[in-house]
């Protein structure tokens, strides 16, 4: 089954850096989207926030980026907690982008 999320957004929360007991680093936070999207032949704007986490060195890396810089990740969705289904993305994948303006 396929869960792949490809997605452009401004890094504008973070929870810091952390370590699992086993001591992988583990960054959380949150990111920004806006875009115009196609949807039926009419032009969209889409806007939201969505949590975001990370294990390793893409969460190393995503730790050392000020807020409000601009990225292009991928990842895929997953349940917050066992508790809280609210879907977050586990970024994998991440690249930085020209600019730090929303957009």
């Amino acid at each position: 089954m396929c869960n792949r999320v490809e997605l452009d957004g401004v890094l504008i929360s973070s929870r810091g850096l952390r370590y699992t007991p086993a001591g992988i680093p583990v960054f959380e936070g949150v990111l920004a989207h806006r875009s115009t999207q196609t949807e039926a032949g009419s032009e969209r704007r889409v806007e939201f926030e969505l949590g975001i986490k990370s294990l390793g060195e893409c969460g190393r890396r995503l730790a050392e980026l000020p807020l409000g810089t601009q990225i292009r990740c991928a990842g895929f969705l997953a349940a917050r907690t066992l508790k809280s289904r609210t879907p977050i993305l586990h970024i994998t994948e991440l690249r930085h982008m020209e600019g730090n303006e929303h957009g």
